[in-house]
């Protein structure tokens, strides 16, 4: 968890924003190889903005439904769901988990709540709910979501500040997220600092044979397997 950032931490966050969301998977799978299978989304998603750069931020969570109308206090709760997007440190990014997944009939992401969300700080938004008004979204905020739909139905905020689960990817409040039009991955504080080397190892070993590809217009297949044993390393991995 993210309480207070070291500078050293800041000038990484900056850094990072340099690189796509699969670089930084890679790069995690090297600090950490059991991140091979987990610790991102694993379901194509729809993007608003897909030629926006990266997003980093940090963690801010909630739980919807928008199926069926429940006796709750719609209001009261949105309110207090605005009351806690609005506190936290920036950069943020806002984690939607919706309960009826595919089955949902209720965009909370469009026009509204991403220039709501906006305006809080945010940088955009990763759902596995629904988005919709595609051509008014704001175009400075990302929203990465698991469907598309017209209408709002029910929508309703059963929890704040609490574990989600998008496409398998697990965040709690407060991780690091960076995310682009690929989808999402979460970085735990652990590794953030290991990042900037382990994307050096990274980007020095895919060189070894798209060097080799843009060099060599022609080459033997035994050429060809040498240079990817060079790039596959000694323990036989990607």
């Amino acid at each position: 968890m993210f309480n207070s950032l070291s500078i050293k931490e800041k000038k990484i966050i900056n850094f990072i924003k340099k690189f796509d969301t699969p670089t930084i998977a890679n790069s995690l799978e090297i600090i950490d190889p059991t991140l091979r299978n987990k610790g991102f989304t694993q379901k194509t998603m729809h993007c608003a903005n897909p030629k926006l750069k990266p997003i980093v931020g940090f963690a801010k969570t909630a739980i919807i439904t928008s199926r069926k109308k429940k006796n709750t206090n719609i209001s009261k709760n949105r309110e207090i769901y605005y009351e806690y997007m609005f506190k936290g440190k920036d950069p943020k990014i806002c984690i939607i988990e919706d309960r009826d997944k595919s089955n949902t009939i209720g965009a909370w992401w469009g026009e509204v709540n991403s220039s709501i969300h906006s305006q809080f700080g945010f940088e955009g938004a990763i759902t596995n709910g629904a988005m919709r008004d595609l051509d008014v979204i704001k175009k400075n905020f990302q929203i990465l979501a698991g469907e598309i739909r017209p209408g709002h139905g029910y929508i309703q905020i059963h929890k704040i500040n609490c574990a989600v689960n998008i496409f398998n990817m697990e965040v709690t409040p407060n991780d690091l997220i960076h995310a682009d039009r690929h989808g999402a991955v979460v970085i735990k504080r652990q590794n953030l600092q290991k990042l900037p080397e382990a994307i050096k190892k990274l980007l020095t070993k895919e060189n070894i044979i798209l060097n080799f590809l843009k060099k060599n217009k022609k080459f033997s297949i035994k050429q060809f397997k040498y240079e990817y044993k060079k790039f596959m390393g000694k323990n036989n991995k990607l």
